[in-house]
């Protein structure tokens, strides 16, 4: 193999073939403008190579109108990469340049690029790209997201130094070492129809693997200007470009491994990006409010490239079973200790012959005080070992409660049920709210973006009649927005929320109710979700994941007497309950001022609506009650693709929850950097909580979809709010109401 120092003898002036790519004719004034760039430099090149990619017309325009230049067709694969490598195999000079169609080169570009190549251990180098905005750079745009547009950005040398790769819009590097490595990966590159890159990268690793004691010289003193398209000013291009780096990193790291394919970008994301976004903070202090901006579109950018490369890495690794054992059903049964449903003859009767196992709520005098769970082997006489569990359970305590308030004394509550195209679900949550034990209530059932009129002529046929229940319709689309437009027509003191696919206990209400306090302490209260069947295996894994209850034992948070002492309280809001099964004072979400219409199922943050209320009631001042006694069975999702599509959707949520706080709140930022290490313990590290409960053959696909979501939230809650403002707003008007409240 050729070493680097015999490349050259050092007496030599080494020629200079320099490759220009173009593939349309609406950048050929601009391919003019680069042609004549190098014609004009110092330096001599050997000649000059414009490569046209599967355009008959602009190789014709560039043969009459520069006789002197070489005009080759790609005769490779369509894309950049091809085109580059038809300009290498062409080239006769003993280094090959390269300069985009859109750039023009300093008139010393080649002289300064060669100087460089006076040590003889260099074999490739590249210099100092800046941007040439249509008009004024836009006041968001972070100058370490520069690559976005195919220049230099903050975070490279500013002095000429070694570095692991080049940027393609101004790169060199020697032709003996390209005859040794081979030329460009066809397989990564840009083509008309993507923003793909980084098969610069993966060059130059595969280059610097076969000369160990190379280098790659970055010189900044060697300059070309990048005209930048007003296309690619605009944010929807700076999104699309970060997604395609990110899954283009992930093509190039199963080539050349993760060590070398991430080494730059580790230092990238620890210093230069976290710097960058304090940078931007403080910018905003000193009044620049464009600071901010910069900050969030970092933050929004990392996330986007992190969450893609991530989403790549997993369809290619993720091995899925040809065939999995068919799970057997596990009954769900509801036992008070102190009636006659303990009986043996009656457990045996309600437990079915085919049930591999039993997932028992077990309550005294009605109150909820354990579960049992069992699983039960073949042959096994289900009802007795049921019963012998049931007899160990411990119901100290809990003693018969005569509920002597009158209606009179009741406050009223009225539920808030969400609703999109379920109207089976809905029927049967609807039916379980109606005979309910605390009857001082109303229902407000929000129709959100409907695709038909099903729940509408539901609603008017069924439940319509019963003058607690009022149909509205609100074709915005967004869980939060529906609960905000509920709002408008609740009439009670105490606003409850459930989902559309659940059934509630019979004392839920009035659980909810009693937990309120007459001093207002309490602005929300939280309660217990168990699982109404768990038929499939994909059921049961969600249930093995924590399902959504949150114990036996009343709990109340706040930010005095009852702070659990967590680091990262109140922000681990998992930890109060879920949106399914709360309800909140109405003074406590006055004063928080509903629920954000960017969070929410509907909206790219899928979720944390719920999350980011509890933090701001807790943060507000009031109490949040976790509320066992309050019970209601939710009907899990069947099919593992869709808790796939869950434990997706749960990470997005939580991560555009998280991201809201800091929106809201700057400050917090520096209180989640105190906290990033007890938080990536909880998610990632094996001996966490969260990760202990697991069973041993847990999908590991699940906790990667979540931890990918979570990166995900970051972007779905920027574009969210900063690109649907009109729907960032507290309640207004909903799109139609069909039964109006009562006076």
């Amino acid at each position: 193999m050729t070493s680097p120092t015999d490349i050259f003898q050092a007496t030599d002036t080494p020629p200079v073939s320099v490759v220009i790519c173009a593939h349309t004719m609406k950048r050929a004034t601009l391919l003019c403008a680069a042609v004549e760039s190098i014609a004009a430099q110092t330096v001599k090149t050997a000649e000059i190579i414009v490569v046209c990619d599967h355009n008959q017309e602009l190789e014709t325009f560039v043969s009459v109108r520069y006789p002197n230049v070489h005009v080759l067709a790609n005769a490779g694969g369509k894309g950049l990469s091809g085109a580059r490598n038809t300009g290498i195999r062409h080239a006769s000079g003993d280094i090959v340049a390269f300069i985009d169609d859109d750039a023009v080169a300093d008139s010393d570009w080649l002289e300064q690029l060669l100087a460089t190549y006076e040590d003889r251990d260099v074999i490739a180098a590249g210099g100092l790209i800046e941007p040439l905005w249509p008009q004024e750079r836009p006041d968001w745009f972070p100058r370490e997201f520069e690559w976005v547009i195919g220049c230099s950005y903050l975070g490279l040398p500013r002095e000429r130094a070694s570095v692991r790769n080049l940027i393609g819009c101004n790169m060199s590097i020697r032709r003996d070492v390209l005859d040794v490595v081979g030329g460009f990966r066809e397989a990564l590159g840009r083509d008309d129809n993507n923003a793909y890159g980084c098969e610069e990268t993966e060059l130059f690793i595969r280059a610097l693997d076969a000369y160990p004691q190379g280098s790659i010289q970055y010189e900044p003193a060697a300059r070309v200007r990048h005209n930048i398209e007003a296309e690619r000013t605009a944010f929807p291009y700076f999104r699309r470009r970060c997604l395609a780096e990110g899954i283009s990193k992930a093509e190039m790291v199963r080539t050349v491994g993760t060590q070398q394919g991430l080494s730059s970008e580790r230092s990238y994301t620890l210093k230069v990006l976290p710097k960058g976004v304090l940078r931007g903070l403080a910018d905003t202090l000193k009044g620049d409010v464009s600071g901010l901006r910069r900050s969030l579109a970092i933050i929004y950018g990392f996330a986007l490239v992190a969450g893609a490369y991530a989403g790549s890495k997993m369809k290619r690794t993720m091995v899925r079973p040809a065939e999995k054992a068919q799970a057997k059903p596990i009954a769900v049964l509801d036992v008070d200790v102190t009636s006659n449903s303990a009986s043996s003859d009656t457990l045996d009767a309600v437990l079915d012959d085919t049930a591999g196992g039993v997932h028992c709520l077990v309550r005294s005098f009605g109150r909820p005080v354990d579960l049992v769970q069992l699983d039960f082997c073949e042959n096994a006489d289900k009802g007795a070992e049921l019963k012998e569990a049931l007899a160990n359970v411990q119901v100290d305590g809990v003693d018969a409660e005569e509920r002597k308030r009158t209606d009179a004394e009741r406050r009223h509550v009225s539920v808030i049920v969400a609703t999109r195209d379920r109207t089976d679900s809905l029927a049967r949550c609807l039916d379980s709210l109606l005979q309910q034990s605390h009857q001082k209530m109303d229902i407000v059932v929000v129709d959100n973006a409907p695709s038909s009129s099903a729940t509408e002529e539901l609603l008017s046929e069924t439940y319509l009649a019963d003058g607690r229940v009022r149909y509205v319709r609100e074709d915005r689309p967004g869980l939060a927005r529906a609960h905000n437009t509920g709002l408008l027509y609740a009439r009670g003191d105490i606003l409850a929320f459930t989902d559309d696919d659940v059934v509630v206990d019979r004392h839920w209400v009035e659980a909810i109710e009693e937990t309120f306090d007459a001093a207002g302490k309490v602005g929300c209260v939280t309660g217990l979700i168990l699982p109404a069947e768990l038929e499939t295996r994909a059921q049961q894994l969600i249930e093995a994941h924590g399902g959504f209850g949150k114990g036996f034992q009343r709990q109340v948070f706040d930010l005095v007497e009852n702070h659990p002492g967590s680091p990262l309280f109140p922000y681990a809001a998992g930890v109060f309950g879920s949106g399914a099964n709360m309800a909140f004072s109405r003074e406590a979400l006055t004063k928080i001022g509903g629920f954000d219409n960017a969070l929410g199922a509907g909206t790219p943050a899928r979720g944390g609506d719920d999350l980011a209320s509890f933090v701001s009631v807790v943060n507000a001042g009031f109490q949040l009650v976790y509320q066992p006694a309050a019970i209601l069975r939710h009907y899990h999702r069947r099919t593992e693709s869709g808790i796939e599509g869950q434990a997706y959707g749960y990470g997005v949520g939580l991560g555009a929850y998280l991201t809201k706080q800091i929106i809201d709140q700057p400050a917090v930022a520096l209180t989640f950097a105190r906290r990033v290490p007890a938080a990536f313990t909880h998610l990632f590290s094996n001996r966490s909580e969260k990760q202990q409960r697991l069973p041993v053959d847990f999908p590991r696909r699940l906790i990667w979809k979540e931890r990918l979501g979570i990166l995900m939230g970051v972007p779905g809650y920027l574009r969210s709010r900063f690109l649907r403002k009109d729907e960032h707003q507290t309640p207004t008007s909903p799109s139609r109401l069909v039964h109006k409240p009562n006076s």
